[in-house]
């Protein structure tokens, strides 16, 4: 069977969609029984926090939310985040390289990745410096759920205009004997990992510690990875019900990303190092059944260095020598408080919040810089200092089947002034198993810190750009009508005006005219067959750059899943991902392929107190290549195996 001559980046998405519904007779069949609730929206055990930043029930969430378990998480056996964020429908992730790990960009519905606002306990990720955040170094193990907004969330979390990753640690133990893990992973290229946790409580004292390291000599030209991670999160019980939570964090990856040739000369080699840590505390205490109120307080500081040699066989400046050598400084503070107030039909969440950023460059000239760049031996900038402050309010009204979530944010920007963000989201329970959202709201980005001052020789900072604003509109529908079928259908159009622009004479960036991103998200979801479960989803975006003369164009993102897990212990995945970017996302060269991995893995022991899993995977089954950049080439197929033991 194959599937008609189609254009590539519409043949994917037909084939996805074909099989879906072409395996559903046989679906319907069986017997009636579903084994899971396929609960995509209807769950209302699931508690969502992105939203509104306090905890509800998902069917009373009007936004485009979709939420990745642990469980989820463990049964990819993935290497990195940006493997996981990748099956998201909506989610774009280029992954220069794809290899073991490394480096990668997330977008999400045709947005740019510094549109993107990442957290982890409340830590914001973005970089000062390029405004994008680097996910790939978070450890998997210490992820308890990961909760996705789909388009603005400016209403409750300020500068946002693509979307949210909140990332949500795991709790610590709750009881005396601990329980946690061990595992370890080897695979080509000397590819290894090796990590450990564990939970319990002594007294009024919770905790949760995590160790572990990633290393790899590299798949293809020359690339290596090796990256130390500690986590550890503490939990002490107060009088009252109150609880006041510590965490940390500290990751330090060093990774080479290739040899580069230009015009088939050996040119350069490059290698990066990466080190962050954060610190946080977080005050959590209920004044009533109605009352609560939640303090936190954070520290982050980071420093990238980035290095580039002249490769010995180049023909340009001497062997081995000094290309550059950058060294970027950044740290941020930040404090919160929130009140939250519900009622049997009402939950009030009343915020405020403040984030203060500082950033630094030093670069390091080589030679042949000096000579034909005229560069300085030693570049140093101005110091960068940014302060924003925001005050939010958002509100969940219920009036029987239909839900209301109007909200709105002040904030206020040290540089670039200030921003009022509304929203208006609705949910409507049109049946037991249809449920209808919409939501339209303003939104908006502030400029990137490096944007807009600091700045050393080569750097021309332009004080006045002004924020991107952003006027979105989403509505989607979720239905589970068939006992062994569940659909979600989502469409959305993001309208951007002041975006954002290179100044090609100033060599800076400039406010231009408007952008736009417009398409839909399609999901399905099997009930269990023979243990077996059919995962599809589709995005559709049609991107109009502001630069004058740009061409609109599309981009695809297909994923097709199939899991296999029975009462054995057997479990298992075929996983196959097609990406077609539009140009405005590539870097150097276009490239769109079909990614196929495959593994599956099997628990070899069990009693009550130890447990043991073996697994392995195959990475790019049939050589696929699928980057934004030629010179950020896949490896082809390579192979991994692991095991870990669980107490």
């Amino acid at each position: 069977m194959s599937c008609p001559s189609l254009p590539r980046a519409r043949r994917s998405l037909a084939c996805a969609l074909f099989i879906t519904l072409a395996a559903q007779p046989a679906l319907a069949a069986e017997e009636g029984t579903v084994a899971d609730p396929m609960a995509m929206f209807f769950d209302d055990s699931q508690l969502v926090q992105v939203a509104t930043r306090a905890p509800k029930p998902i069917t009373q969430v009007a936004e485009n939310v979709t939420i990745i378990t642990a469980q989820e998480i463990e049964e990819m056996h993935a290497q990195s985040l940006a493997e996981v964020l990748s099956r998201v429908a909506g989610v774009m992730v280029a992954r220069q390289g794809a290899e073991f790990n490394g480096v990668s960009y997330t977008y999400i519905q045709g947005s740019r990745t510094e549109h993107v606002l990442t957290l982890i306990d409340g830590v914001r990720l973005n970089s000062a410096m390029s405004g994008e955040a680097t996910v790939n170094h978070i450890p998997l193990r210490i992820i308890e759920r990961i909760e996705i907004i789909k388009g603005p969330a400016s209403s409750v979390w300020g500068s946002s205009q693509g979307g949210v990753i909140n990332i949500i640690t795991k709790a610590t133990g709750k009881a005396t004997k601990p329980s946690g893990s061990v595992g370890a992973e080897i695979g080509e290229g000397r590819s290894s990992a090796y990590e450990a946790d564990i939970a319990g409580k002594g007294g009024r004292v919770g905790y949760f510690l995590y160790a572990g390291r990633q290393d790899s000599d590299g798949l293809l030209n020359n690339r290596f990875y090796d990256s130390g991670r500690a986590y550890g999160k503490i939990a002490i019980d107060l009088p009252n019900q109150g609880l006041l939570t510590f965490t940390g964090s500290a990751i330090d990856p060093h990774y080479r990303t290739g040899d580069f040739t230009l015009n088939g000369q050996p040119y350069f080699s490059e290698d990066t190092r990466d080190r962050t840590h954060f610190v946080t505390a977080n005050y959590d205490t209920p004044f009533s059944d109605s009352l609560h109120l939640n303090l936190g307080a954070r520290h982050y500081e980071r420093t990238f260095n980035w290095n580039r040699d002249i490769l010995p066989s180049s023909p340009e400046g001497d062997p081995g020598t000094l290309f550059w050598f950058a060294n970027w400084r950044e740290k941020s503070q930040g404090t919160n408080a929130l009140l939250t107030w519900k009622s049997d039909w009402q939950q009030v969440s009343l915020g405020a919040e403040i984030n203060r950023s500082e950033m630094g460059t030093t670069t390091d000239y080589g030679p042949w810089a000096q000579v034909n760049w005229w560069a300085p031996a030693v570049d140093e900038s101005r110091p960068g200092y940014e302060e924003v402050y925001g005050l939010f309010v958002n509100d969940t009204l219920r009036f029987g089947a239909l839900t209301l979530t109007p909200g709105l944010r002040y904030d206020h920007h040290s540089i670039s002034g200030s921003m009022l963000s509304p929203s208006l989201g609705a949910t409507y329970q049109l049946r037991p198993d249809t449920l209808l959202r919409a939501t339209a709201a303003r939104g908006f980005q502030y400029p990137i810190l490096s944007y807009i001052t600091g700045g050393g020789v080569w750097d021309n900072p332009n004080s006045g750009l002004k924020p991107e604003k952003v006027t979105s509109f989403q509505a989607g529908v979720e239905n589970r009508s068939l006992s062994f079928l569940s659909l979600k259908l989502t469409g959305f159009v993001h309208h951007v005006t002041d975006a954002w622009v290179l100044d090609s004479d100033a060599w800076n960036y400039k406010n231009g005219g408007s952008a736009e991103r417009r398409g839909f998200e399609a999901e399905a979801e099997t009930a269990p067959w023979h243990n077996l479960r059919l995962v599809a989803n589709a995005t559709y975006v049609r991107v109009t750059p502001a630069e004058e003369g740009a061409e609109t164009t599309p981009a695809t993102f297909t994923n097709l899943i199939l899991r296999y897990r029975d009462q054995a212990g057997w479990k298992g995945e075929v996983a196959g991902q097609y990406a077609w970017w539009d140009r405005g996302h590539l870097d150097n060269q276009q490239s769109d392929g079909l990614i196929w991995n495959m593994s599956l893995g099997r628990n070899v022991y069990s009693s009550d107190w130890l447990s043991c899993d073996l697994y392995a995977k195959v990475n790019n089954i049939f050589d696929g290549n699928a980057t934004t950049d030629k010179f950020y080439p896949m490896p082809g197929r390579w192979l991994l195996a692991g095991m870990r033991v669980s107490f």
